[in-house]
């Protein structure tokens, strides 16, 4: 009798072991502290496209007007390195209009003017950040192929010694559907809980706070789909790209599209199959003025190729086919943030007052996990192959083809609000 009961209580130590060494490595339910709120599901308050709210909040321009011009600071600024990048500007505009409900009034100021043209409330921020974001999400998930998808996604970690108002994680909850955790950032299973839970954005990806962090967020973005118009074999032949770092051979897709132009660039459009998103490449006609071109690429000129497309006049585009990694590593977005003109929020502790009651913390860094970007002739990071019986190609009086360093977009349709954009050399 003592045997058995010996050996019941070791497989239950054994058991308990188990568990605890399997959850050391995951935030526990007591540290994600957003779980408690879900969305509210009134559409009049929450304007969730899946709630059925088909209808954009009445400040809606006005909010993708300045969140496209802030976006394409942020590209200037991210720009000016000589290496090929790709970024999510929409992730970055959901990061701070949530933290501008945890910010003073001040800092409130500084958010609304750069992403809300200084005129938005944060309640009107809320409701046309939960608009953009669950439309974008919503109509990916209605029909089609599983991995035809747009998915943003974000967090924020607290340090434990700060205090989390409930209303704040009720606006995340309703308007954002972001994670929040407050425990030890400088904990014993600190790291390994955050390396865990960033595996569901990419493989390897860190983020090391010091002990000095208090609150920092990051975000994640993940766009799937396939060519509205397909390539077919013909329309794929070899050829060289004159990047910055030397010509390299690439593959090469030929198609009629759209195309744009202003006085010192041309484009051309090209639309994806599932998701109400377009491809924008744009270039200068002068290809040694790259540079200054993407210094100078704001909201004025992306307004101009926009405004210049003519569904019925078609070009022969020439685009090639390529890949930017994912690094794995989780990248600063504090430098590029405060040139975009939001540098008040990364003021220490009075930055955040209104966060809490009783404690106060400063904002460490925003982050985001860098998005992978495989332009090939299945689509943006398609996960099938797809191809066209026969080419749909026709001769056109224009050929532009982009084989030298280019601006690459990926613009909601209907706010022409960039969801993801970078520049391949």
């Amino acid at each position: 009798m003592k045997r058995a009961l010996t050996l019941t209580i070791a497989a239950l130590l054994c058991v308990l072991t188990l568990t605890a060494c399997g959850s050391s490595d995951g935030f526990s339910d007591s540290e994600k502290i957003s779980a408690k709120y879900p969305r509210d599901k009134d559409i009049s308050v929450t304007y969730n496209y899946s709630d059925g709210a088909l209808e954009p909040p009445e400040s809606y321009n006005d909010f993708a007007n300045s969140a496209a011009d802030f976006s394409l600071k942020l590209l200037s600024s991210l720009g000016s390195g000589k290496k090929s990048f790709a970024f999510s500007p929409a992730s970055t505009v959901l990061q701070l209009s949530m933290l501008a409900n945890a910010a003073s009034l001040d800092v409130r100021s500084d958010i609304a003017k750069a992403i809300g043209g200084g005129t938005l409330s944060p309640d009107e921020l809320n409701v046309c950040c939960s608009y953009f974001k669950s439309r974008m999400e919503s109509v990916s998930k209605a029909g089609g192929a599983d991995w035809e998808k747009v998915k943003l996604d974000g967090a924020m970690f607290v340090d434990d010694s700060v205090e989390v108002k409930t209303s704040f994680l009720s606006t995340v909850g309703n308007f954002y559907g972001y994670d929040v955790f407050r425990y030890d950032l400088d904990g014993e299973n600190a790291e390994s809980k955050l390396r865990d839970y960033l595996d569901d954005y990419t493989d390897n990806s860190e983020i090391k706070f010091s002990k000095s962090d208090e609150l920092s967020t990051v975000s994640a973005s993940e766009i799937r789909d396939g060519w509205l118009d397909l390539y077919s074999d013909s329309d794929v032949t070899e050829g060289v790209f004159k990047g910055s770092s030397g010509d390299r051979k690439k593959t090469f897709l030929t198609s009629n599209e759209s195309a744009l132009k202003t006085d010192k660039s041309v484009g051309i459009v090209k639309y994806t199959a599932k998701n109400p998103l377009k491809l924008v490449l744009a270039a200068p006609k002068d290809p040694k003025a790259f540079d200054e071109y993407v210094k100078g690429f704001d909201c004025k000129e992306l307004s101009a190729l926009l405004n210049s497309l003519d569904i019925t006049k078609k070009a022969t585009a020439v685009i090639p086919e390529f890949t930017i990694e994912q690094s794995g590593a989780a990248k600063p977005l504090s430098g590029a943030v405060k040139s975009g003109g939001a540098a008040a929020l990364f003021g220490g502790k009075k930055s955040l007052s209104a966060l809490s009651y009783t404690s106060s913390a400063a904002l460490s860094e925003m982050y985001e996990v860098e998005p992978e970007f495989k332009l090939s002739r299945s689509g943006i990071n398609a996960k099938e192959e797809s191809k066209a019986e026969k080419s749909g190609v026709v001769k056109t009086d224009e050929t532009i083809c982009f084989d030298k360093p280019f601006i690459f977009l990926l613009i909601d349709n209907e706010s022409n609000l960039p969801v993801t954009m970078g520049i391949y050399r």
